[in-house]
């Protein structure tokens, strides 16, 4: 890992895809600070641990919760950066200028959106 390499947490209901992508990004070099799979973890992750960058997957459990918190995490630390991941790219409105990445996609284009998300 560089100087620049960014701190990320990953947030999904589902423990594998938590673990799965955490893992991904380890065997890359990237630092995962933590994992939560629902709204009131994810939120006390990010406050101790301050993430550079969250992996999220907005619908959690519902996608009225990730939109409570996609606003809670912009209102509360601007300068966030996050990328959203998902079955499918079908954000119902969500952050639609965010990155998204499909569970499906190739190890490799977590981690290049991870680190688009950070410049780094």
């Amino acid at each position: 890992m560089t100087q620049n390499s960014p701190r990320v947490a990953v947030v999904d209901a589902d423990r594998r895809v938590q673990q799965s992508i955490a893992e991904v990004l380890r065997v890359a070099g990237v630092e995962v600070i933590g994992t939560a799979g629902d709204v009131r973890t994810a939120m006390e992750l990010v406050t101790s641990t301050q993430p550079t960058v969250l992996l999220l997957d907005p619908r959690l459990p519902d996608i009225d919760a990730g939109r409570a918190l996609l606003s809670g995490l912009a209102l509360g630390w601007p300068d966030l950066r996050l990328v959203l991941m998902g079955w499918t790219d079908e954000r119902d409105g969500v952050a639609a200028e965010l990155t998204f990445v499909s569970k499906t996609a190739p190890p490799e284009e977590f981690v290049a959106a991870t680190m688009a998300a950070c410049n780094c």
